[in-house]
């Protein structure tokens, strides 16, 4: 990896959350917070660890709520959950900013027209609320972001990253993929992705060594040096 550099690549797409504003805590309080109200009952701190922090939001609903859900219902229950979210996030100014060194990195893909982009399971609600408070305008094409939508398997399947790609019109091979979960890494890598930087700062127990893909492991983006080299 010492003689990898970020010229090599032609086009980066970056994950969000967890790669670009670390922001775990805060969905695991917003689905504790969200499904208190749904059943009425507050959670352990074992019920935190066993469920909520280990199940999907589609899984962990069904599982308090006992049954099985339809797909709009999912969409109506998870977005009640994002303005629970959102809020959060809101009511702690301090930490509502990008994660370290990510602007300055983000000024330089500008500066030198590297295309680059955004897939994100996050729904549209979010997405805008991101682009809103950060001005990623600065930085993103509204026009080529991928999010959750019903007419792409979300992550780990490829589909959010194969058309990230399309969107910068770049092929899979040349891309540069950021990302912070194991289910990010298997969609990018079978997408046909082969340059993984992973990004542990909101979780340092990621485990990346099974994945030849992931090039490099950084805990932010001051981790990428004065010229942007990757560390070896």
């Amino acid at each position: 990896m010492s003689d990898f550099k970020i010229e090599d690549i032609i086009g980066v797409i970056f994950d969000f959350n967890g790669t670009m504003f670390f922001d775990s805590e805060k969905h695991v309080k917003a689905w504790s917070l969200y499904i208190e109200e749904l059943i009425g009952t507050k959670l352990s701190d074992s019920d935190i660890e066993q469920y909520v922090k280990a199940l999907p939001g589609r899984k962990l609903i069904e599982h308090y709520l006992g049954y099985d859900i339809s797909d709009d219902m999912y969409e109506q229950l998870s977005e009640e959950k994002e303005n629970i979210y959102r809020r959060l996030c809101i009511e702690d100014k301090e930490n509502l900013k990008l994660a370290p060194g990510l602007e300055k990195f983000l000024d330089y893909l500008t500066e030198y027209n590297i295309p680059r982009t955004i897939a994100t399971t996050a729904p549209m609600s979010n997405v805008m609320f991101y682009f809103e408070t950060f001005d990623l305008y600065r930085w993103f094409d509204t026009d080529k972001l991928v999010f959750h939508d019903k007419r792409l398997r979300d992550k780990p399947y490829p589909d959010q990253y194969l058309v990230a790609c399309k969107m910068i019109d770049k092929e899979p091979g040349k891309c540069m993929v950021f990302e912070d979960s194991e289910s990010g890494i298997q969609s990018a890598t079978a997408a046909g992705i082969k340059y993984i930087i992973a990004v542990n700062g909101d979780n340092l127990g990621l485990e990346t060594k099974d994945y030849e893909t992931v090039k490099v492991v950084i805990r932010d983006y001051e981790e990428l040096g004065e010229d942007f080299e990757l560390p070896s």
